[in-house]
């Protein structure tokens, strides 16, 4: 059996052997019905055998109807509908006739006293085939045709999920080849400012600066990752940025212990805090805090990365910029999540600096068992190894 022949029976909704069986007591229902007609009006009254004559001939244009209908039209659906609609209306009047004189070949009755008469049987069961097909092979092309663009809906949709993960690893990529050059170039002039003052400490930060971006090659072929990774990989970032500041920069975190384990997207968290300490701390002489906190609730994961700096621009409404660091992370979160997912910036409470908050829906994933969340101050300093879990900070 053909894919075509295979989707037809399929789009029957019923098995063969089943259809067979519905089929013929419908085409004996039908035949039978006639020739209780014929004999209300015929001399003589009703006559079994007239009956059965009818009942056979009900049958005999009734499966000449469904064998065309699953086997000879799924063959002819690629040729053109002049072509098909002429085939199948031929199929259906030659096996009408065939399947007529074969019946009066075994039950001659009267019809073959008259050649007019037997010819004219042969004739109505052939109109009765072309009228009966004519309507099941209508009906069945437009259930195949609607079953065909439900199938191609079903592609498009596929499709379009495809292209959004597409877009979605695009924007990462995007993200992870941009690593800020100024804080780039920051880093190797702190970097060759300590080599001579503090080598040691240089070393540190050449070894934190590599982590750095051992990370950022390691998400570009992952999916998700626990947010304690992120967490880690910003702590190689603020320990880089506190080899600048010094004491300028302190940070606080008060992370869930249940949101450790949640898995985010690879490298949302850092454009936060690069926007806390580059705009927010950097042009204060006395620098600031930044503080970052997550947590679980209502079946998602709620990020905050705030600051006591500047503050937002007088007359601006936490509008995030196009093109701006924080606008690639809304993008993505709104690619992936679409309205589960979130980033909004305004003012941290006291009216004093600002603060970026991330809600993402949690995907299930193990919780490490602790009662109390977890919270460290102080200047940053370097990281764990990724993987050996989120020290503090």
């Amino acid at each position: 059996m053909s894919g075509d022949e295979g989707r037809a029976t399929r789009a029957a909704g019923f098995p063969i052997a089943l259809q067979v069986v519905l089929w013929a007591a419908a085409n004996s229902t039908a035949g039978a019905m006639v020739g209780m007609a014929v004999g209300a009006f015929r001399e003589g009254g009703l006559e079994p055998t007239v009956i059965l004559i009818s009942l056979l001939f009900g049958n005999v244009v009734g499966f000449t109807v469904l064998i065309s209908t699953l086997v000879l039209s799924p063959r002819l659906r690629t040729v053109g509908p002049v072509v098909r609609a002429a085939l199948l209306g031929l199929a259906l009047f030659a096996g009408s006739i065939a399947g007529t004189a074969l019946v009066l070949y075994f039950f001659p009755l009267f019809v073959l006293r008259d050649l007019r008469q037997a010819l004219a049987v042969g004739a109505i069961n052939g109109v009765l085939a072309l009228i009966v097909g004519g309507v099941v092979h209508v009906y069945e092309g437009l259930r195949w045709r609607l079953a065909e663009s439900l199938r191609e809906v079903e592609e498009v949709r596929l499709a379009e999920t495809r292209l959004r993960e597409q877009a979605a690893r695009a924007e990462l990529a995007a993200l992870q080849a941009r690593i800020n050059p100024h804080f780039f170039f920051n880093t190797l002039n702190t970097i060759s400012s300590l080599v001579e003052d503090d080598p040691e400490r240089a070393g540190v930060i050449v070894e934190t600066l590599a982590e750095l971006f051992r990370y950022t090659f390691k998400v570009a072929e992952a999916g998700p990752v626990p947010l304690a990774e992120e967490l880690e990989f910003v702590q190689c970032y603020l320990t880089i940025e506190t080899a600048r500041f010094g004491d300028r920069l302190r940070v606080v975190k008060e992370i869930e212990p249940a949101a450790l384990a949640v898995r985010v997207p690879g490298l949302i968290l850092q454009p936060l805090v690069e926007n806390a300490v580059g705009h927010g701390l950097a042009p204060r002489r006395q620098g600031g805090t930044v503080r970052i906190s997550a947590r679980v609730a209502d079946g998602s994961l709620l990020v905050e990365v705030g600051d006591d700096g500047v503050g937002l621009q007088e007359g601006s409404s936490g509008a995030i910029p196009e093109g701006h660091g924080l606008d690639n992370v809304r993008q993505r979160l709104q690619t992936l999540f679409g309205a589960r997912g979130s980033l909004d910036l305004g003012p941290a409470e006291g009216g004093r600096g600002t603060v970026a908050r991330i809600r993402l829906p949690v995907q299930a994933a193990p919780s490490r068992s602790a009662s109390a969340p977890e919270r460290s101050e102080g200047p940053g300093t370097a990281a764990p190894a990724y993987g050996r879990g989120f020290g503090g900070g």
